[in-house]
């Protein structure tokens, strides 16, 4: 996948649960992410990471922290109100 893509699947959802494959052990792993920090909670977190051209920074709720991803190891995206079925919402 594409950062942009990525990023415009964010933005488009909101919240989401982020399938990809790790760097290290090659598993698939998930996080329930966000790409807008415009949020008291996730704006009192600190954030030492810093985004380049193949990562993109997100705010994880599962992990309660800032990370960097790279939209290459990303497998699925899925919007978290369709996990949650909260689609008329």
């Amino acid at each position: 996948m594409k950062k942009e893509e990525l990023k415009n699947l964010l933005n488009e959802y909101g919240d989401a649960t982020i399938t990809y494959r790790s760097k290290n052990s090659y598993k698939l792993k998930y996080n329930v992410c966000t790409a807008d920090f415009d949020n008291p909670y996730i704006q009192a977190k600190r954030n030492r990471a810093k985004e380049t051209d193949d990562t993109l920074l997100m705010f994880c709720w599962d992990t309660d922290s800032y990370r960097l991803l790279s939209p290459a190891a990303v497998t699925s995206v899925v919007p978290l109100s369709s996990t949650l079925k909260n689609e008329d919402i």
